[in-house]
């Protein structure tokens, strides 16, 4: 792979062009980071609110008609469905593991079987994922096993 970079003041934001014979699976993880990098959530917890980039972010979940966005250490609420979030995250590191939940696969430590066949994802911060065998095909695929 040849990695060319371009450093001009005149350009407003930085741009990445890919070119390629075929997309493989190391050029494919590649881009859910570069996709990753360029989005940004809104998280709001009392009377403030802060900007997240996705990498920042460990999971997604649903709880009595909210979406909420789990970091290291700190929970914050967010606008966006979980749908909405599983389709502007297509692509990406994220996947869907359960009905209320969005993993980003970028932040896993380990997965281990459950009963049931079902997985436990441990993330990086400690806490444990349940990914629920209905989702368990779409995780194992972007998981890469």
């Amino acid at each position: 792979m040849k990695l060319i970079i371009e450093q001009s003041l005149e350009l407003a934001e930085p741009e990445i062009t890919i070119r390629c014979g075929l997309i493989d699976e190391p050029l494919r993880r590649l881009i859910e980071q570069v996709r990753l990098y360029s989005f940004s959530i809104t998280g709001r917890r009392g009377e403030s609110s802060r900007i997240f980039r996705l990498e920042e972010v460990f999971y997604f979940e649903s709880v009595d008609e909210r979406t909420y966005l789990y970091c290291e250490k700190e929970v914050y609420e967010c606008d966006p469905k979980l749908y909405e979030l599983e389709r502007q995250l297509e692509n990406t590191a994220f996947v869907r593991v359960s009905k209320s939940c969005i993993l980003n696969t970028a932040r896993l430590e380990s997965v281990r079987a459950l009963a049931g066949s079902r997985m436990e994802a441990k993330l990086e911060n400690g806490e444990s994922v349940v990914i629920s065998r209905h989702y368990l095909p779409a995780f194992k695929e972007k998981f890469g096993l």
